[in-house]
């Protein structure tokens, strides 16, 4: 069990970033005890198991999967938000992002700064991939 954002981010600590691979051909989103028995995954990944870690720590947190999709695609990517305080942190990858975000799109602009072109970001629910918002840029 986790009890706290430093348990959560140590958790995460352990899991090794892998990408997909040039044989994949979509872009698909591993269940979060896959990515703990296998220790390693991509950043959609990393995300689902900061959700899942949060939800059972906190859900009052409310996590939700973030993902932009910027040109070139290969660095398009997910982070995992949450409430905290007045605003959002994320986990971007196995590192907590502090920083009071007032909504999703300031979270976008935060980890695509330095990105060529936007093309479109989403918010989904962890747990059922349900969309709670949608932009195209």
């Amino acid at each position: 069990p986790v009890t706290s954002l430093e348990d959560i981010e140590a958790r995460l600590k352990e899991v090794t970033w892998t990408g997909d691979g040039p044989l994949h051909l979509y872009d698909s989103i591993s269940y979060p005890q896959t990515v703990w028995a296998n220790k390693k995954d991509d950043c959609d990944g990393f995300a689902v198991l900061a959700a899942e870690l949060l939800r059972r720590w906190s859900p009052s947190s409310h996590p939700v999967l973030i993902t932009a999709i910027v040109r070139p695609a290969q660095r398009s990517h997910t982070v995992c938000a949450f409430r905290q305080g007045n605003g959002l942190w994320f986990f971007d990858n196995d590192v907590l992002r502090r920083g009071d975000f007032p909504g999703y799109g300031d979270v976008v602009a935060e980890f695509t700064r330095g990105t060529t072109a936007l093309v479109c970001w989403d918010v989904v629910k962890p747990e059922t991939l349900e969309t709670v918002e949608f932009h195209v840029v």
